[in-house]
């Protein structure tokens, strides 16, 4: 038997009272786990919830990593194209050249992830249907967004690249050859 009631002020302050109404109804009937409406949701939908941040905290780990390997991926090859800065400096290139240059390239891997990625997040939605809350497998607003995040991540982990490729000495850049 579940007996629920609307009390005003603290629901679990009224317990002893409840437990001696029940008492005069049956005094066999113990009250086992007494509990708030809120608590009684919360643990319906704790596993949930687990998946929910669980998702959350890898979807950050992502980002961490697509951020961290684009920027590696970026000042490495700005380190191996010192030279060839340096020259196209030396013969006139302006800054904002060199940085269009370096976000070009981080642009194009990224077009190329999402290219790659998008058909493979579709497939893996639709394999994991069943656990999607207010998302269909074809939401476009969230594919969009999530090409949006992915763009954002990759100029700002190309934003120091750029910036150090910007700023390489013509001259100290012809000397290393």
């Amino acid at each position: 038997m579940t007996i629920e009631m609307r009390v005003h002020g603290h629901p679990l302050a009224i317990l002893p009272a409840v437990h001696k109404v029940v008492q005069k109804i049956d005094p066999n009937l113990p009250l086992i786990q007494p509990m708030t409406q809120r608590a009684q949701f919360e643990e319906t939908i704790s596993r949930q919830l687990l998946f929910a941040r669980l998702a959350e905290f890898f979807g950050l780990l992502a980002i961490v990593l697509v951020g961290t390997g684009l920027y590696g991926a970026l000042t490495y090859r700005v380190s191996m194209r010192t030279v060839e800065i340096g020259v196209r400096m030396a013969v006139g290139a302006r800054r904002e050249q060199v940085v269009w240059m370096i976000l070009k390239d981080s642009f194009l891997l990224t077009a190329m992830g999402v290219l790659i990625g998008t058909p493979l997040a579709i497939w893996t939605a639709q394999m994991l249907a069943s656990v999607l809350y207010g998302v269909t497998p074809s939401d476009a607003l969230s594919y969009v967004l999530a090409i949006l995040g992915v763009a954002l991540v990759a100029l700002t982990a190309s934003a120091l690249p750029a910036r150090r490729a910007a700023s390489i000495d013509p001259l100290t850049a012809l000397r290393t050859e």
